[in-house]
């Protein structure tokens, strides 16, 4: 009696565990890696589909369908450099295409999918809530996230990163599939499923544009755009850094409000080209939709090329990361370098002189009278910093290195724009804060009430879900540097007070007053940056959708 019962427990609970042992084992067909992010999402799809379809085949159901995208993603990312991405999947145009990847082994999964999905069907068990509950776990994610739903989509990601280490790679989608796997790397970019579309819109009929796109320059000057990793400085002695040293070389300091903390540069340059929110449009802007911008997008580069200038765009590292190299096409630099033409040999991040002297160079062989603008983004900077006191000093010891390095830039750019005689205008703006949080919080830059845990190191401390404009701003607050030279009629002094305290797109609304030109978007964001900080400590998509319409990221750039 005794044996029969356990028998009979036994095939009880391999009924009820069985099916996730096969799953767990199917892995080998498909990458044999048992990774908590691939575990995590293929438990969630499965979830989905047993809640309405047999159990044991909806295993079947989901390593064929997994294998089958994960030999799609090889196969693309082989032929083109560029993963599989949920839009791929979900557009119908988009999906066909994944027919030019078919080799065997997606024939193979394609037939396991359909073999097992007309069992699923067949064998289907009666209706059950709790299976149901279960299986809308991955469709009420994937809703909060196509939502862009606040502290909700938060939570759901920091328990994804927390707890299941599923960490969203934004700035490399090949690493983020390599990492997560397909199923997590399609529900990561299914932010960016829908393009925006052009339609009416009241952009230029509410903004006051009370400002001309420019002054009366004569001559324009030469432009110099700096975007300089992670350098930060306070007004005060709380946190003064070595970059507070160019307010003692001629230059006027400001501050504006970046849209990032810690990471996320292309967002910060996204603002400085583009002159638009990136909150707007879902996720990394660069990353999501870089490859999908039309060619002569409307930009600060379209601007300048427009008013006669020569465009160059220069980054001393790899022109894949963030995608610069295809954003920087569509946005129309007439050149574009990167660390693959430089000569770096150290393992270190490339040091600013690389940069500094490619920019000299493409200056250098301009014809005397040609304008001038270029876009220089640095990176000896960047993270991770290491060093006892939670990385001060590794940062302090580098921005040291890179300051020198950019005055150096500075007095020979000046010495070769008198030569040519031409003025030149040189702006540094940070892209965003060193990720040194428990350094600010120890320094009063940032108090209690900006965080939901905090503790001893960097990672212990993080944001809360939800802060105010007010907080939001101190957070993304970052230096600003302005020089002029030469005979111009530039007044450092007035952008610098017309920036304050604003939105990093402000800035590129009074780059753009530099030259002149005929687009009515710049006078209009200009009259939009005349509104007091208070009226544009704004944060999220539907705050700044209200100021910025999708229509018109459709209308400028795709």
């Amino acid at each position: 009696m005794e044996v029969a019962r356990l028998r009979q427990w036994g095939i009880r609970l391999a009924g009820l565990l069985g099916p996730y042992a096969l799953l767990l084992g199917a892995r080998l067909l498909i990458d044999s890696d048992w990774a908590p992010p691939r575990l995590v999402f293929s438990l969630l799809v499965y979830l989905g589909f047993a809640a309405l379809l047999n159990r044991w085949a909806s295993v079947g159901i989901v390593t064929g369908l997994e294998g089958f995208l994960t030999h799609a993603n090889w196969s693309k990312e082989s032929l083109t450099g560029e993963t599989l991405v949920a839009r791929d999947v979900l557009e119908v145009s988009q999906g066909a295409s994944l027919s030019s990847y078919l080799g065997w082994e997606m024939a193979a999964f394609a037939a396991l999918f359909v073999i097992a999905l007309a069992i699923g069907v067949w064998k289907r068990p009666r209706f059950s809530w709790k299976r149901l509950a279960l299986g809308l776990l991955l469709p009420a994610m994937l809703g909060l996230r196509l939502a862009d739903a606040g502290p909700a989509g938060k939570a759901v990601n920091t328990v994804l990163s927390d707890v299941f280490k599923t960490h969203y790679l934004s700035y490399n989608f090949n690493e983020n599939a390599k990492q997560n796997g397909i199923f997590a790397h399609l529900y990561f970019t299914a932010e960016s499923i829908k393009l925006p579309k052009r339609g009416p819109h009241d952009f230029y009929a509410t903004a006051a544009a009370s400002v001309d796109p420019a002054p009366a320059l004569a001559p324009e000057p030469d432009v110099a755009l700096i975007l300089c990793e992670a350098c930060f400085s306070t007004a005060d002695d709380r946190f003064r850094t070595p970059i507070a040293k160019l307010a003692e070389r001629g230059f006027t300091q400001s501050r504006v409000v970046s849209p990032v903390y810690g990471g996320g540069t292309s967002e910060a340059e996204f603002e400085l080209l583009a002159g638009l929110s990136s909150q707007v449009l879902p996720g990394v802007d660069y990353q999501n939709f870089g490859p999908d911008y039309r060619d002569g997008a409307e930009s600060l580069i379209s601007h300048f090329k427009a008013a006669g200038y020569h465009t160059a765009g220069i980054h001393n590292f790899y022109g894949s990361f963030w995608k610069r190299d295809t954003v920087y096409r569509h946005f129309g630099f007439d050149e574009q370098h990167f660390i693959e033409t430089m000569d770096w040999h150290t393992r270190t991040w490339p040091s600013d002189a690389l940069l500094y002297q490619r920019a000299l160079d493409v200056y250098a062989h301009l014809p005397a009278k040609q304008k001038s603008f270029m876009f220089l983004v640095t990176v000896m900077t960047h993270g991770a910093y290491r060093s006892s006191d939670e990385g001060e000093t590794d940062y302090r010891n580098r921005l040291g290195a890179a300051v020198d390095e950019m005055q150096r830039f500075v007095t020979a750019l000046e010495k070769r724009a008198k030569k040519r005689k031409r003025p030149v205008t040189i702006i540094v703006v940070g892209d965003h804060k060193p990720s040194l949080t428990s350094v600010f919080a120890r320094k009063g830059i940032f108090d209690r009430s900006y965080f939901r845990t905090t503790g001893t190191s960097n990672g212990d401390f993080r944001f809360a879900f939800k802060l105010t404009p007010a907080q939001y701003r101190v957070r993304g607050e970052v230096p600003v540097f302005i020089k002029a030279s030469g005979k111009s009629a530039v007044d450092p002094a007035a952008m610098a007070a017309r920036v304050a305290e604003r939105p990093m797109f402000c800035l590129s609304s009074e780059v753009a007053r530099l030259a002149n030109g005929k687009d009515r978007f710049w006078p209009t964001l200009a009259g939009i940056c005349e509104r007091g900080p208070d009226a544009l400590s704004r944060h999220g998509k539907a705050e700044w959708q209200q100021v910025f319409p999708l229509p018109l990221y459709a209308e400028r750039l795709f």
